[in-house]
Order: C-alpha cells, then structure tokens, then sequence
C-alpha cells in the first residue's frame, strides 16, 4: 500500500499506527474527542526569559537534545515558543503531559511557527526540520506515557500555523496588487514542515488559526501533495 511504502521512507522514530483513522471514527461516532487547549499561554506560566530560550538540553536520555549554538545568537529569541522545543524540552513535555492528563484525546505540537517563513523572523530557517521532528517526538513521548499509564490512547496532531505572511492581503497600502510571499513558497514551506511533524511522529496533522483562507489553502495543498 501507499502508506506502508512510505513508512519504509520515512526516518521515523516510532511505527506508524495504521488504525488511527479506523479508531477516531468509530470513537467519534460513541463520544466527542476532546483536543487540548492553548499552548502560548500555559508556556507564559513558567515565565521563561531570554536565557531559556538559548539554552542547552538534555533531554530522556539523549546528552545532546540542544548544544551551546543559541548563546551568541544575534537575535533576541524570546517569544519564539517553538524554539523551546530545543532548549527547554522539558517544559514542552510536560504541558503535553499535563493536557493528556487532563483528559484530551489530541495535543498539538509545539509548531505554530515552525515554517522557514515564520523563523525566518529569528534567522533560524535552517532549524526547522530539527524544531519540527524533536516538538513531534516530544508530543509523542508525552502520549506513549499517558497509555502506558492509563490504558488510554492519545494521539499528537502537528500543528501547522499560518504564518506571518498573507497571501491575500497586501501588506502595502499604496500597492493592493503587492504580495510578500508567493503560493508556491508557501506550499514549499509547509511541505517542509508536514515532512518533519511525520517524521517525528504525528499521527494526524492540523491546519489552524486561519486568518487568511488562501494560506490554509497553501496549507491543504501542501498536505495533499505529500
């Protein structure tokens, strides 16, 4: 089949759930799956600063999770919440598991801005397979405890964000014709990202927070062409 010929393509760190799709329906049509809430605002709890947001990791084992490269960056990185997935796994773990604990079937990934595009505000494009893979694999950790724990099963959906860039609007007043992002780069980007959320072992992706109808269509695209 053409998911199996994928599964032996992709540098996934866990199997592929076959029956994730078969299980939602036939759950759905019994009860209202529950995902969880906002992610920005339980990080905004821990009241992280700057240096969180350059710090090194370790994290379940592995010594190497985020090394010293953030120290001297030239720009300010917090606020970029997605980045946290690198330098404070810890953290982003534990809200995942604090959600699933509360009841939800479904945690979103830490990725809301984990687009070249999006990044590129933090001059961090380079990182975005590695902030895509490891805010997957840090979402799944946290579901695989959760069912072993409680019998449960939980599910991680990667959450593809809209961007900074709108592809129907101007940004320029003075020229309504003037774009700042073409469809094409936009569905470059979330291919990008979708292939690294896979990867990193999303069983279902999301696209949210849509502000602009042509970027989820970008969006869509994108997923559909993967």
């Amino acid at each position: 089949s053409k998911r199996s010929a994928m599964a032996k393509t992709l540098n996934r760190w866990c199997p592929i759930q076959d029956d994730v799709e078969a299980y939602m329906k036939e759950t759905l049509a019994k009860r209202i799956m529950v995902i969880d809430g906002a992610m920005g605002t339980v990080i905004q709890q821990y009241k992280l600063q700057e240096e969180d947001f350059r710090a090194t990791a370790s994290f379940a084992g592995d010594d190497k999770w985020n090394d010293d490269r953030f120290k001297d960056h030239e720009k300010d990185l917090k606020g970029n919440n997605d980045l946290l997935s690198l330098t404070r796994p810890d953290v982003i773990n534990e809200i995942h598991q604090r959600y699933f604990a509360a009841g939800a079937d479904f945690c979103e990934t830490n990725t809301f801005s984990g687009t070249t595009v999006a990044q590129a505000d933090y001059a961090l494009e380079h990182l975005v397979y590695e902030i895509n893979y490891k805010s997957a694999k840090l979402a799944k950790m946290a579901a695989m405890q959760v069912e072993k724990d409680t019998g449960i099963r939980k599910f991680v959906a990667g959450a593809i964000g809209p961007t900074n860039r709108t592809l129907s609007i101007s940004p320029k007043v003075e020229n309504a014709a003037f774009r700042n992002i073409t469809f094409k780069e936009l569905v470059t980007a979330y291919k990008e990202q979708t292939h690294a959320l896979v990867e990193g072992g999303c069983d279902l992706i999301f696209v949210e927070t849509i502000f602009d109808t042509l970027n989820a269509k970008a969006a869509l695209f994108a997923l559909d062409e993967y």
